[in-house]
């Protein structure tokens, strides 16, 4: 048996997937892909998690896909769209999961990689951090939905001129562009990344879920659709624990059981 390509880390609520082949540029070989499905299935099996937080080693998100694979060559085209259909089977779970997702972000996300950036719900990157929809260069278009998520965080214009012109971007033009939430030293990285999780950990998982699905649905729902789906949502958040435990406290003029205003990312690194 191979050695892994990544690691899953789960401390206090927070899971940490590490891609773990810097020598390959953490590219996203089979066996990679097949343990983030694994992992995605642990995620989501486990009620304990509250934050996921997928990131690379030696300095590299990820670069895509394993060109040597490429080189091997896939054959026919039905084989083409087979595989990357195969990708959506693990893709799109993880951009439904119902834990925030942070992509902690330090050197190249290239391709695949990049693509993989953009399903997480936030992105911080290092100074060094650099994006690129490289699939022109080599004749092919973005695939693992970047099609569908990048337009959506900077607008048709933008996202045919990053994917068109296979330009690079770094992580300050990332954030101008409303790519990346936050710019930090490569040092800082992982300790804002745990931060901003430890924050979103103590909110409700029901509400925190049911905003992130609803927010990714107003993307391509009318306002009908999306009160309907507001008001399903709110009745079942009105009906957990944690909503019970706030109004409790609020009659009691007790404390919250976090002080919201004192939950600071930076103070916590």
């Amino acid at each position: 048996m191979s050695d892994p390509h990544s690691t899953l880390e789960i401390v206090d609520g927070i899971a940490t997937f590490t891609m773990t082949r810097p020598e390959a540029r953490n590219a996203l070989s089979l066996q990679v892909r097949d343990e983030i499905a694994a992992m995605i299935e642990t995620v989501r099996g486990d009620d304990e998690i509250k934050a996921l937080i997928i990131t690379g080693s030696g300095g590299v998100f990820c670069a895509g896909g394993d060109t040597k694979a490429m080189a091997g060559g896939l054959g026919k085209a039905d084989k083409v769209r087979s595989r990357v259909l195969d990708v959506h089977a693990w893709l799109e779970p993880l951009y439904n999961l119902d834990c925030p997702v942070i992509a902690a972000v330090d050197g190249p996300a290239y391709g695949g990689g990049f693509s993989l950036a953009l399903v997480a719900d936030f992105i911080i990157a290092t100074s060094r951090a650099q994006f690129c929809a490289v699939f022109g260069r080599i004749g092919l278009i973005p695939d693992m939905a970047m099609l569908y998520t990048l337009p959506r965080m900077v607008g048709g214009q933008r996202a045919k001129e990053l994917m068109c012109t296979a330009r690079a971007i770094g992580g300050v033009e990332a954030m101008d562009l409303g790519i990346v939430l936050e710019v930090c030293e490569p040092a800082e990285l992982m300790a804002q990344a745990r931060a901003l999780a430890g924050r979103l950990a103590v909110g409700s998982k029901v509400a925190q879920a049911a905003t992130k699905a609803l927010v990714n649905q107003s993307l391509h729902q009318d306002y009908r659709s999306m009160a309907e789906m507001e008001a399903s949502a709110q009745a079942v958040c009105f009906d957990s624990d944690y909503h019970a435990d706030a109004i409790a406290r609020f009659a009691a003029k007790q404390p919250l059981a976090y002080d919201w205003n004192k939950l600071s990312r930076t103070e916590e690194k």
